[in-house]
């Protein structure tokens, strides 16, 4: 009787952890995993045709040269654009991240692109499925922007990792359909309650917008943490080389958010600015900085596991 009555109150608090902007991480039960996963999400603006002034090829072989030793499991790229620019990555890459996926929404058409989202990795990854955007304007029409679902393994603890990249611009009506089409087609097509969904990229939503960042957080039914270190911004107009202007700003536009966190134990989100030499002289690697998180999953928690038990 006394399991049964832990296993209820267990179930009561797992259900009201969803969805509440803010991370209600639990404590682990029955211990976490080992090692934590390590996640980078960034756009790396390789972009196709119009960026030929932005050295993109010198840009790729040193992000690939900063990237190869890194000690991150899983890296989710954004405007992976440029196939010229993606092959110097996938061939530099090959060794350290052999599981390369997409970009996914290819499109053979001239004067047409893919997604630009690019994921690499280091284990194997199942993609789970795809969607492209119903609705978009300007550049965005061109490329086919939407999102990829995927699931792993880590040590036992499954996840579910989503990647994306939202409607640039000042299109706030635009991304909220985005997220609905992420949260109906995908998160909740695939969704399970006993697997943690990750979900990284550039969504083009200033977090000090509160009403819009918000309302992200509504729509994806999603959890946001505080970013620990120095950095607290992934979008800087203000001191990176590609993208400063006098009336710049600062912000946060990228994010790993995630759904389903009662598995997750603990997760510690960075931001990791990139910063070397391409020709004659110094210059920031991308005009965003890159989001990374580390994550320890309650291996205990899932409810074919200790929960399980609790009830026989």
């Amino acid at each position: 009787m006394f399991k049964k009555l832990c296993f209820i109150l267990m179930l009561m608090i797992l259900s009201t952890s969803r969805g509440t902007g803010q991370e209600q991480l639990l404590p682990a039960m029955s211990g976490t995993t080992a090692e934590s996963l390590k996640i980078l999400s960034w756009n790396i603006y390789l972009l196709p045709y119009i960026s030929l002034f932005n050295h993109n090829a010198d840009r790729a072989r040193v992000i690939a040269d900063k990237l190869q030793y890194s000690d991150c499991q899983i890296i989710v790229f954004q405007e992976a654009f440029s196939s010229k620019c993606r092959n110097i990555l996938a061939k530099r890459l090959a060794k350290a991240y052999p599981y390369q996926y997409g970009p996914a929404n290819q499109c053979l058409l001239p004067f047409r692109t893919s997604s630009g989202l690019w994921v690499v990795s280091k284990m194997p990854l199942t993609q789970l499925d795809k969607i492209q955007f119903s609705i978009s304007k300007g550049f965005d029409a061109v490329a086919r922007k939407g999102a990829v679902l995927f699931q792993g393994d880590f040590h036992g603890a499954k996840f579910q990792l989503l990647a994306t990249h939202l409607q640039a611009d000042n299109s706030h009506h635009i991304r909220e359909n985005q997220c609905a089409e992420i949260k109906e087609h995908l998160l909740n097509q695939h969704y399970s309650s006993n697997i943690p969904q990750i979900i990284c990229g550039d969504f083009n939503i200033d977090m000090d917008d509160h009403v819009n960042y918000k309302q992200m957080l509504h729509i994806l039914e999603a959890n946001n943490g505080e970013i620990t270190g120095d950095t607290k911004f992934t979008y800087d107009e203000v001191d990176n080389t590609l993208v400063q202007n006098v009336h710049g700003k600062k912000k946060v536009i990228d994010y790993i958010l995630v759904r389903n966190d009662q598995f997750i134990h603990r997760i510690e989100r960075s931001v990791k600015t990139f910063y070397e030499k391409i020709g004659h002289r110094h210059s920031n690697l991308s005009d965003h900085y890159a989001m990374e998180a580390v994550i320890n999953f309650n291996s205990g928690l899932s409810l074919n596991g200790t929960l399980a038990s609790a009830i026989k």
